[in-house]
């Protein structure tokens, strides 16, 4: 088997629907809320996926424009989430069309971690914003913020050494620990830059309803335990369903998943 890698297929709207938007739903709200975004303003959602918050943005005020890589996801914001102020179009966030300083605010959520490259799409971001304006992001944090996946991850590091090698993969990735995107705002220029802990309560009805997200998802996870034998796949199921039944009937679960959202200002 090949050592795992960060890769991911973005492609399948309906799939991201069950793997992560039915949680992105729960955090638009939170998010915006947080950063503050004046209504009526021109926002740039960067890597906006399934547009779950670009529709967001529009529907407190704002006149927005989703730009993502995976023309699959348009599809599905556009079928989903069509809104009279919102614009979606196929772009690379890490060098966009847009002009210097046209949006009031430029802002990602469940994006960064999956692009490559990220210092520069913040300075995109960045660049595309007017003095005063704000950027912002809000992604999973690494380190013991997303129990659901931890449970598998590992689960599977004890049974399969490529699993571990993945899971130090993950976590080693400091950006995405608690102030590690505040330090890449202060870094690219940005100014008072705050960044703060976002929970959302990721809701399972049933063990098949859990164990689905790993086996039909997007993400690192699915790709190494699809990559796996029958048999070693079955064993960490069989090790994953005792954890989330822990000795009760099957039924509905309940797992914290903690966000970072971070905000800051583009300089006078």
């Amino acid at each position: 088997m090949e050592t795992p890698q960060l890769r991911y297929n973005w492609a399948d709207p309906d799939v991201y629907e069950t793997f992560m938007a039915r949680w992105s739903e729960r955090l638009a709200g939170q998010f915006l809320t947080r950063v503050n975004i004046p209504p009526g303003g021109r926002v740039l959602d960067v890597a906006c996926g399934t547009g779950v918050l670009t529709r967001a943005l529009a529907q407190a005020g704002a006149h927005g424009i989703g730009v993502d890589a995976s023309e699959g996801y348009l599809e599905g914001a556009r079928r989903r989430r069509s809104h009279p102020n919102i614009t979606y179009e196929h772009g690379d966030v890490r060098q966009m069309r847009f002009a210097n300083d046209v949006f009031d605010a430029a802002v990602s959520t469940l994006a960064l971690d999956v692009i490559p490259d990220i210092d520069q799409v913040v300075a995109e971001m960045k660049r595309v914003t007017r003095p005063g304006g704000v950027v912002a992001s809000a992604v999973t944090q690494f380190l013991g913020g997303m129990p659901a996946w931890d449970l598998v991850i590992h689960t599977g590091a004890v049974l399969e050494t490529d699993f571990a090698t993945l899971r130090s993969i993950r976590a080693g990735r400091q950006v995405f620990w608690p102030d590690g995107q505040a330090e890449l705002w202060r870094k690219i220029g940005l100014t008072d830059v705050t960044e703060a802990p976002v929970v959302v309560d990721c809701e399972y009805s049933s063990f098949a309803d859990y164990w689905a997200t790993f086996t039909d998802g997007p993400g690192s996870v699915t790709g190494m335990l699809m990559s796996l034998s029958d048999d070693a796949r079955g064993s960490i199921e069989q090790h994953v369903r005792a954890g989330y039944l822990i000795g009760l009937p099957d039924g509905p679960r309940s797992f914290p998943m903690v966000f970072r959202v971070v905000r800051g200002l583009v300089p006078a």
